[in-house]
């Protein structure tokens, strides 16, 4: 239960917000550049 506390306190912080944001766009490019890659290779075999 500690762990939870420790990582709610941490969430409230402005560099969380600012981690979780990064953390969100990397993500975001990772699985875009995943399915871009995902779509080229279907068709290139189909």
């Amino acid at each position: 239960m500690g762990y939870l506390r420790t990582l709610r306190n941490y969430l409230r912080t402005p560099k969380a917000r600012h981690d979780f944001k990064n953390y969100a766009r990397a993500l975001c490019m990772i699985l875009l550049t995943a399915l871009i890659i995902f779509v080229i290779l279907r068709r290139w075999t189909a």
